[in-house]
């Protein structure tokens, strides 16, 4: 929760680097305490573990190589913080093996919290959403399809919560508001990705999970209200159309929070009437079974009858599969039925990213590059930092060697998680042989808590497919922590005959080094994150002391900057500025250069030096030169195509001569 408020949309410098710098530090007292005090029988997770700081490893080499250096950095940083996350979760797993339903409680009050803030920010929108612009729920994310995600994962942690045997009948009865709550966020984000990881996320659970009985209620009631409520919502202009005025917003928002309110109301009553009855009738075991078997069958024949319904409608599945895959057919009309839309800009982005990979198919552009990258590729001028998708994104950004790496990591992970839940075909179960007895595989209650937990990263995954939710903390956060806690946990302590080993003071030689250089490590990384942001800082303190007139003292500054963090031309571009100011032309025009040259994939550095040369040295010849390298990094450029103009036109003014040209 602290996560999800503390970094927002993962998109502001300040927000995120201290974000990160406190998962860093938290995560290595974490993990130096599992050496210092953890079991030493088990060594699961470690392949895992392995294989994902490899990838981090990868996201910070790439920055040797990268088009756009400074994202790439910044993107490292935000890797290995995730490293450290998984780490700690790992580690976790092995420390308190028997956590899983206190972290399930956890997640849950982790989305659920982001969740109703979202809700409440369209009661209260002067308040809390003053700022908002689109019509899809994002708060506080500002991004619609995070929310989304958020609410997926929850599906899962709400069916364990309303369904389980034991515990406080409270929790179970609130399970059902909250289920509510998470699928009418779902739909009025109208992510699309996330509703299909939602999905997935409810079949695997009903398809594996023998409480199907008891989850049936805990899903169906709570998305028939949600569906009212949010088909009520999506008639309306704030929660279909974007750009409505404040006062739009405000003349439905009582409305829509008498809805969610009674909602929630209706299903709190149906939560407890449902926990009431289960308490005086027990169905009996053929009863259960069978219902167990029908609720099997509609979860395997509802992705079924989709397919078929799309497959022999007028349109025909392969008319749904060009809308999504389509250049041509971007994002569809904004309006309520946009949730069951298939068009989709994704097949842009996703085309874009792969001309991205073969610019470069084996190393890829960089970690992050891919906003870089794909301006050349743009065949409009439209905006985008990512290609909304887990293979297009890392193809474009790390090429091959970042898709093998990913995929053994994601096969990796897999393993742990289907050894750690016992769902390994017995044949492959570690340690057995013809002479001792298979293992027991008992539905217990540490084993079903353990399954929920695993379906959360899946969900993750599931809607990474679709969406590009990773640089956003508070969604991936979530996955981490659930997926390294399965990885780390010992499939022998599935059982609950099992006894894990007791936790102790190990303070051998080897595990103390172990821990402080663990700590040095996470001081380490904690620094390295930390650079950027102080290179911005520094870099803000110098157009401070420039607006004061101190030029000499803010280029000093701007020196420091460059010199805390080289990757990033804006020191370069300030001094600059600077220099303008203070009437220094040559000296701004060697720094400009000097970005141009150390930055040249950056469009940013030839506009800058293409403005000052027009506008400041009136050299509208320099000026088109200049804008050559801009325009064949983005041929789709307003800024730089208006200032073509502009220097075409002032060198008529000057030469009273035809212009050049530019291949555009």
């Amino acid at each position: 929760m602290g996560i999800a408020f503390g970094a927002e949309g993962g998109t502001e410098l300040t927000r995120t680097t201290v974000t990160e710098v406190a998962i860093v530090i938290a995560a290595g007292f974490v993990v130096a305490a599992a050496l210092l005090w953890g079991r030493s029988s088990t060594s699961a997770g470690m392949t895992t573990l392995l294989l994902f700081t490899l990838f981090a490893f990868l996201t910070a080499l790439s920055v040797l190589w990268s088009i756009a250096p400074e994202l790439s950095y910044v993107e490292a940083g935000r890797t290995f913080a995730y490293l450290a996350l998984f780490g700690a979760a790992v580690a976790g797993g092995r420390l308190l093996p028997r956590a899983a339903p206190g972290l399930l409680v956890a997640l849950f009050i982790g989305a659920v919290v982001p969740v109703a803030f979202a809700l409440a920010s369209r009661v209260w929108p002067a308040a809390l959403a003053e700022n908002e612009v689109s019509n899809r729920l994002g708060q506080p994310f500002d991004y619609w399809n995070a929310l989304g995600c958020v609410a997926a994962m929850a599906v899962p942690v709400a069916l364990w919560l309303g369904s389980r045997r034991t515990g406080n009948s409270t929790a179970r009865v609130i399970a059902y508001p909250a289920m509510g709550a998470c699928v009418v966020a779902i739909l009025l984000t109208q992510s699309r990705g996330a509703a299909a990881a939602a999905l997935v996320g409810a079949i695997g659970w009903f398809a594996l999970v023998p409480l199907r009985l008891r989850s049936l209620p805990v899903l169906l009631f709570p998305a028939g209200a949600a569906a009212a409520v949010s088909a009520w919502a999506l008639s309306k202009d704030p929660f279909s159309k974007s750009l409505q005025p404040l006062a739009a917003k405000q003349e439905v928002a009582g409305d829509f929070g008498a809805l969610v309110l009674l909602m929630l109301a209706l299903l709190l009553l149906v939560g407890a009437a449902v926990e009431a009855t289960a308490a005086r009738r027990v169905p009996t075991a053929r009863m259960r079974r069978r219902i167990g078997i029908a609720m099997v069958a509609v979860a395997c024949l509802v992705p079924l009858a989709a397919f078929t319904s799309v497959a022999f409608s007028d349109r025909g599945i392969g008319d749904r599969i060009d809308e999504l895959t389509s250049e041509t057919k971007v994002a569809p009309e904004e309006s309520g039925s946009r949730v069951f839309a298939a068009s989709s800009s994704r097949g842009k982005y996703w085309r874009e990213a792969f001309k991205v990979f073969d610019d470069r198919p084996l190393e890829g552009v960089g970690s992050a590059a891919f906003a870089v990258g794909r301006l050349r590729h743009r065949t409009d001028a439209s905006v985008t930092r990512h290609a909304h998708g887990w293979i297009p994104q890392i193809a474009a950004d790390l090429g091959i060697i970042g898709l093998v790496l990913t995929t053994l990591l994601g096969l990796a992970w897999a393993m742990a998680a289907l050894s750690a839940t016992n769902l390994l075909p017995r044949r492959l179960v570690r340690g057995s042989s013809r002479d001792e007895p298979l293992p027991r595989r008992d539905w217990d209650e540490s084993r079903i808590a353990l399954l929920a937990v695993t379906l959360v990263p899946i969900v993750f995954a599931v809607q990474s497919l679709l969406d590009w939710t990773w640089f956003i903390p508070a969604p991936a956060a979530m996955a981490l922590v659930s997926a390294g806690f399965v990885a780390g946990r010992d499939p022998a302590w599935t059982q609950e005959a099992a006894s894990p080993e007791p936790i102790r003071w190990r303070a051998s030689a080897g595990r103390i080094v172990a821990a402080l250089v663990t700590l040095m490590t996470a001081g380490l990384l904690a620094w390295a994150i930390w650079q950027p942001e102080a290179s911005d800082r520094a870099t803000n303190d110098a157009l401070a002391l420039a607006d004061d007139r101190k030029f000499d003292q803010a280029i000093e500054k701007t020196a420091d900057a460059e010199d805390i963090n080289p990757l990033t031309p804006d020191p370069l571009l300030v001094r600059a500025a600077i220099d303008t100011q203070a009437g220094r032309e040559d000296d701004a025009r060697q720094s400009l250069e000097r970005a141009v040259i150390r930055f040249p994939g950056d469009p940013q550095t030839w506009y800058r030096l293409a403005a000052f040369q027009l506008g400041t040295l009136d050299a509208p010849e320099q000026a088109l030169e200049t804008l050559k390298g801009l325009l064949y990094i983005d041929r789709q450029s307003r800024s730089g195509r208006e200032l073509f103009l502009s220097a075409r036109a002032r060198l008529r003014e000057k030469t009273g001569t035809a212009q050049p040209q530019v291949n555009e």
